[in-house]
């Protein structure tokens, strides 16, 4: 392929796969067809790939070679969820200290460890910068993906589905479980599925249900804190100006909506509106204009300080 470039690449690396650092004597084509390369975001390239990554299979064609690599990532998590799952259930201690008996457990207390190494340094092995002719290559997006402990997944569903391959999970409780407690608390919901690996399906409702319950008795509280807050009155006093004169509810409301400029205030003009609208039109306008003169009159802090009856209740 001809007109395809091959990738800068580092002297102390040149027989080193990009996608998982082991030895590489071989060049892999990207995209893999010609045809495909009005498909990807950046100038066809090659770069070297051992023989396992060559030949790890991928689904569809990728826009990127940073978004073919995550699935390169996900075939190898995969392969050897087994041997990634010993990190997820074991220390190195545990192993050593464990007693196993027989010729293939006392062989599994030696290797285990090992192994899980050599596939973990494959899965997150990140590669170099990549640049052809030394102009860096442009077209990597971060925000592709599903990142969980430094590691990047194709999805959430991919890391989840990893999980339950290497940790023998329950898969309908921790996908479940995730969307209960959102994604962002994975290794919450991740705990919990470990705690329940061998569950029936009675137990399964259960445990469900009580997860459900908290989480409901975590909003309610949350929100009965933010009505709380809401509804605190604060001991302001209007401030008269030259321009205008603010009134103590239209400072209250700046002040527990975090609207400390002019500019945060117009943004939020529409919720300013929808709370002073049973007051009325008129009464809401004024509302709105003496807290923009009071606002502008902030930011001088001398002023804040000097003339500012209310200063203390913005720190």
């Amino acid at each position: 392929m001809s007109h395809y470039s091959l990738i800068d690449i580092p002297f102390n690396l040149r027989h080193t796969c990009w996608f998982c650092g082991e030895p590489s004597f071989d060049l892999l084509s990207f995209p893999k067809s010609s045809h495909q390369v009005r498909q990807i975001t950046h100038q066809p390239i090659e770069l070297p790939a051992c023989k396992e990554c060559l030949a790890l299979p991928s689904a569809g064609v990728s826009e990127s070679i940073w978004s073919f690599r995550d699935q390169i990532k996900h075939a190898l998590m995969n392969k050897y969820a087994k041997h990634l799952g010993i990190g997820l259930q074991w220390t190195k201690e545990e192993l050593e200290a464990s007693e196993f008996h027989g010729a293939i457990l006392e062989g599994f207390g030696k290797s285990a460890w090992p192994m899980y190494e050599i596939a973990k340094e494959r899965v997150e092995y990140t590669g170099w910068d990549l640049a052809v002719d030394g102009e860096p290559l442009d077209g990597y997006d971060e925000s592709c993906g599903y990142e969980f402990n430094g590691v990047r997944y194709l999805s959430i569903q991919a890391c989840i589905e990893y999980h339950v391959k290497a940790m023998s999970l329950d898969l309908v409780l921790l996908e479940t479980l995730i969307e209960i407690v959102g994604s962002e608390r994975f290794a919450y919901a991740l705990r919990i599925a470990e705690l329940n690996r061998d569950v029936s399906y009675k137990e399964r409702l259960t445990i469900i249900d009580e997860i459900k319950n908290q989480e409901q008795d975590k909003d309610d509280l949350r929100e009965l804190n933010e009505a709380e807050k809401l509804s605190a009155t604060l001991p302001l006093v209007a401030v008269v100006m030259d321009e205008a004169t603010a009134q103590p509810e239209a400072i209250e409301w700046a002040i527990t909506h975090s609207c400390t400029t002019l500019e945060s205030l117009i943004e939020q003009e529409d919720a300013f509106f929808d709370a002073f609208e049973h007051l009325g039109g008129p009464t809401a306008f004024a509302l709105f204009d003496g807290l923009q003169w009071y606002l502008v009159a902030r930011r001088d802090a001398v002023w804040c300080e000097e003339s500012d009856p209310n200063d203390e209740f913005w720190r």
